[in-house]
């Protein structure tokens, strides 16, 4: 067995991962009708969505190096991975060319524009919800097919 106890792989499944996915789309859904309530929490969620599928890019095996090209990530020795739960990591080859764009942009916004303070520079803001639904997509085929368990989490492209 890997560095993870059944039990522990269980316990991801059932706290860890859905809290995360909750994180993840807090702003997507926040955002589905017009916002009335506090502008900061609006912001709060927009940032930690990103910080987020940051995360689960990295746990699906998927970084950006400083040339902005996708790589497979070098996790440490206390990172989880996607293979660590039992799950598949993303082959960055076998990506989509508008995936690479997508999911290259995004990691350069969480990087860049949430986890750092940067100078001024381009992001694709507009393109940050589809890039949370194909996130969510890659969690559901890595993660949750790829062991059998069920996704409770719909949310699509055009909603």
């Amino acid at each position: 067995m890997g560095k993870l106890s059944a039990a522990l792989i269980e316990e991801y499944f059932k706290i860890h991962l859905p809290y995360r996915t909750r994180i993840l789309v807090a702003h997507y859904r926040m955002t589905r009708q017009a916002w009335h309530g506090d502008l900061a929490q609006l912001e709060a969620a927009f940032e930690a969505s990103l910080i987020t599928g940051r995360m689960y890019l990295n746990v699906l095996g998927v970084a950006k190096n400083k040339h902005d090209v996708l790589v497979p990530l070098r996790p440490k020795d206390d990172d989880v991975s996607a293979a660590d739960l039992g799950g598949t990591l993303i082959d960055i080859a076998a990506l989509t060319p508008d995936d690479v764009v997508l999911l290259t942009g995004f990691l350069k916004m969480a990087d860049k524009g949430a986890a750092h303070l940067t100078l001024p520079m381009p992001h694709p803001v507009d393109l940050t919800h589809i890039a949370i639904v194909r996130i969510c997509e890659l969690i559901k085929a890595h993660l949750y097919d790829a062991t059998g368990r069920n996704f409770e989490l719909t949310i699509t492209r055009g909603a």
